[in-house]
C-alpha cells in the first residue's frame, strides 16, 4: 500500500482510503443490489429473469472493486480486491449467479464499514485544524488594516491582531504590548506578557490589547500548522507489524490465485470433473482473501492516533504506539512535566533596611486588584493585604503593576518592565518578579511551580498498566529532587544533570535491556527524547522538543501519558486478536473446501464475515478510554 501525507493510506481496495469516502451514491447502489436479490426470490416464472436480477446486482456492487483492481495491475501490482472480482466472474460463468452477488455484496458493505471507521479516524484528526486561523489584518500604509486571507500573508508584512483574535501566523511585535494566551499550542494556562521585540505564535489568542507585528512565516510554515503537519505525516511511519502485514499481502494475493488455478486445473484434468474443482478452487479462492488481515493492522492504529489526536494525545506513527505498549520504564523530566506551571511564591529577597515580610507586602499592595496568577499568587502568600491608604492601582502593559502607597509610589514586575522605567536592578541577581518602591528596588520574589496533582495519579495508573520503573531525572539540586521523588511515589531519580548527562543516564538504562517511555518539555529535553524508545513532549511550546519526541500532550495533562499507554496497550491487543481470529477461521474453511465439504457462501462468510468483526473490533479504538480516575484532574478542576 502506498502512503500519502494527507490521506494517510491508498487503498487496495482492502487496506485503507485514501481520497475515497462513501457517498450517497454508494449506498443506493448497495440497496439496489440488496433489493434486486431479494426480489429474484420472488415467485417469477422462469429461471432466466431471477439471474438476470442477480448478475446485475452483482455488476454493480462489484464494480468498485473491478476499478481498484485494474488500477492496481496498471501499477503492476496484484491487489487483493482482484479476488473477489475473480470469484465473482467465475461464478457468473459457472451459473452461480446467486453466490456472484452475495460474494459482492457483502464483499461492499464490508468496504463501506472500512470507509465509516477510517473517516471517523480522519475526522478526529482534522478537528484539531481548529486552532488555524484563516484571516489576517494587514495594516495599510496610509492608516488602518484591511482583512486578507491568511494564505496571502508573507514574511515581512505588517499585521495587526485584534483583542481576543487568533494569531494567524508567526511573527515579531513592533508595536504594542499586552497579554497572549498560548494554552492551545504550549498548554501554558499563566498569560504570557509580551511587548515589542517579542515574539507570537500562530494558534495562540491575543489579549485585550490591539498589537501590531511583523510576519516571520507564512502560514504553512507557522506553529499551529506544524500541528496538523505531524499528525498528518504520522501515518508514514509504520510500524514493524504493519510493514510486515503489507509484505505479506503483496506476496500473498499472487500466490493464492497461482493456487487456486492449479487446484482447479490439476485435479479436473485427472478427474475430468471441471466444474467440481473449479468449485472449490474458487472457495479457497474466497476464503484465502487476506482483507480481514490486511485492514486489521492499519486500521487499529490509525483509529488509535485519530481518536488520540482528536483528545490531545498526538502520536507520529504507529511504530511508537508499539513502543508505548511495549515499555517497561518511565522517565520524566522534573519542572513543567511533573511540576505544574501554576505559580507559588518562592525565595524572598530584600535590598538592607528591608525585610521579607516588607517586600512581600508590597508586592502584595501593587497585585491586589490583578488577574494574572502570578499576581494572585503573590497576594495568596502574603495573606490579609492592609490596602489602607493605597490608591491608583493599574495594571501597566508590557509586565507589571503598579500602586500608590502611602510611603511613595510603588511598581511590580518583570526585570524589563523595571528597566523600562529607569529602576537600577544590577544589585540583585535574576528574578522573575522585583519590587520597587519610589524608584529604588527593594526586593525580588521568587516563583516556583507546585508539584502536580496529577502526578502521583499517573505514576500509580502506570504502574497498574505494567510499567515495573519509573525514575525522575533533573538538573535541580538534591534536596528538591528528593521531596519530589518522594511525595509522588517515583522508583529513583538522578539530580544536578546537565542535558549531556541525562542522555548518558537513558543510555545506561537501555543498555540494561528496558523499553523506555521519556516525558519531558524543554529544550534541554530533546536528546533524550529523540534517544528514547517513545518521547512524549508536554505540549507544543518547544519546537525542538516537539520535533524529537514521539507522541505530543498538546494539553500538558500528566494523566494523558496513561491514557495514551493504556490505548496503545489496547490497540495491540485487539490488532493480535483480529489476526488469530481471521487466520483460524480461514484456515477451517480452506481445509472444508479442499476436501469439498465447504459451499461459496460459507467462504464468503469467512472472508467477508471476518472482515467485517476485524473492523467493528478495530472501530472501538475510534473513541479513547480514559483511565480510572482517583483524583481529580487540575485540568478538569
Amino acid at each position: 500500500m502506498d502512503v500519502h501525507q494527507l490521506t494517510f493510506v491508498n487503498r487496495g481496495n482492502c487496506g485503507f482510503i485514501g481520497d475515497h469516502e462513501t457517498n450517497k451514491s454508494d449506498i443506493v447502489t448497495l440497496i439496489i443490489g440488496v433489493i434486486l436479490v431479494l426480489v429474484s426470490f420472488l415467485p417469477i416464472h422462469g429461471r432466466f429473469p431471477k439471474d438476470i436480477l442477480r448478475v446485475i446486482a452483482a455488476v454493480l456492487c462489484a464494480y468498485p472493486s473491478v476499478i481498484s483492481a485494474f488500477e492496481g495491475l496498471k501499477r503492476k501490482k496484484v491487489e487483493e480486491s482482484l479476488l473477489m472480482d475473480i470469484a465473482v466472474l467465475a461464478g457468473m460463468l459457472l451459473g452461480d449467479f446467486f453466490e456472484a452477488a452475495a460474494v459482492a455484496i457483502l464483499f461492499r458493505v464490508g468496504e463501506m464499514l472500512e470507509d465509516y471507521a477510517n473517516n471517523r479516524s480522519r475526522k478526529s484528526i482534522e478537528s484539531l485544524c481548529s486552532i488555524v486561523s484563516d484571516i489576517g489584518h494587514r495594516v495599510r500604509e496610509g492608516g488602518g488594516f484591511e482583512i486578507i486571507d491568511a494564505d496571502d500573508i508573507t514574511v515581512g508584512m505588517k499585521l495587526a491582531v485584534l483583542p481576543y483574535e487568533l494569531i494567524p501566523v508567526d511573527g515579531v511585535i513592533y508595536s504594542g504590548k499586552g497579554t497572549i494566551d498560548t494554552s492551545a499550542i504550549t498548554g501554558e494556562s499563566i498569560p504570557r506578557m509580551v511587548s515589542e521585540g517579542d515574539k507570537l505564535t500562530s494558534g495562540t489568542v491575543n489579549g485585550s490589547t490591539t498589537l501590531f507585528y511583523e510576519a516571520t512565516a507564512v502560514k504553512s510554515q507557522s506553529g499551529a500548522e506544524r500541528i496538523i503537519s505531524m499528525v498528518t505525516d504520522a501515518a508514514a511511519n509504520k510500524s514493524r507489524s504493519q510493514t510486515t502485514v503489507e509484505k505479506f499481502a503483496k506476496y500473498y494475493t499472487p500466490a493464492v490465485i497461482i493456487a487456486a488455478v492449479l487446484i482447479a486445473v490439476i485435479p479436473s484434468i485427472i478427474t475430468k470433473d471441471w466444474r467440481e474443482w473449479i468449485h472449490r478452487a474458487l472457495v479457497i479462492l474466497m476464503a484465502s482473501c487476506p482483507c480481514a488481515v490486511v485492514i486489521s493492522v492499519p486500521l487499529a492504529f490509525l483509529s488509535t492516533m485519530g481518536a488520540c489526536a482528536g483528545n490531545g494525545m498526538i502520536i507520529k506513527g504507529s511504530n511508537f504506539i508499539e513502543a508505548l505498549a511495549h515499555a517497561d520504564t518511565v522517565v520524566y523530566d522534573k519542572t513543567g512535566t511533573l511540576t505544574t506551571d501554576r505559580p507559588l511564591v518562592g525565595e524572598v529577597t530584600a535590598a538592607e533596611g528591608y525585610g521579607r515580610e516588607r517586600v512581600l507586602a508590597v508586592a502584595a499592595k501593587c497585585e491586589y486588584y490583578s488577574t494574572h496568577p502570578l499576581g494572585k499568587a503573590i497576594v495568596s502568600a502574603c495573606g490579609e493585604v492592609d490596602m489602607d491608604g493605597v490608591t491608583e492601582n493599574e495594571e501597566i502593559a508590557g509586565g507589571g503593576v503598579g500602586a500608590t502607597l502611602p510611603e511613595g509610589k510603588a511598581l511590580c514586575g518583570c526585570g524589563k518592565f523595571m528597566t523600562e522605567h529607569g529602576i537600577d536592578i544590577s544589585a540583585f541577581s535574576d528574578a522573575p518578579v522585583y519590587v520597587a518602591l519610589d524608584g529604588k528596588i527593594i526586593g525580588t520574589v521568587g516563583i516556583i511551580n507546585e508539584i502536580r496533582k496529577t502526578s502521583a495519579e499517573t505514576v500509580s495508573a502506570l504502574r497498574k498498566l505494567g510499567i515495573t520503573k519509573q525514575v525522575m531525572f533533573t538538573g535541580d539540586d538534591e534536596s528538591r529532587a528528593a521531596a519530589v521523588s518522594r511525595e509522588i511515589g517515583l522508583d529513583g531519580y538522578k539530580c544536578e544533570l546537565l542535558p549531556e548527562e541525562k542522555l548518558s543516564a537513558l543510555e545506561e538504562l537501555k543498555s540494561g535491556g528496558k523499553k523506555i517511555i521519556y516525558a519531558g518539555d524543554g529544550i534541554n529535553d530533546a536528546p533524550v527524547l529523540a534517544a528514547a524508545d517513545a518521547g512524549v513532549a508536554m505540549g507544543l511550546g518547544t519546537r525542538a522538543a516537539c520535533e524529537a519526541a514521539d507522541v505530543i500532550l498538546t494539553d500538558s495533562d500528566l494523566t494523558r501519558l496513561a491514557d495514551t499507554v493504556n490505548q496503545s496497550k489496547k490497540t495491540v491487543g485487539i490488532m493480535k486478536a483480529n489476526i488469530a481470529f481471521a487466520i483460524i477461521v480461514k484456515f477451517v474453511v480452506i481445509v472444508l473446501g479442499i476436501i469439498g465439504i465447504a459451499p461459496v457462501w460459507l467462504a464468503v462468510i469467512a472472508d467477508v464475515g471476518t472482515m467485517i468483526i476485524c473492523v467493528l473490533n478495530a472501530a472501538r479504538l475510534l473513541k479513547v478510554q480514559r483511565i480510572e480516575r482517583t483524583v481529580t484532574s487540575e485540568i478538569s478542576a
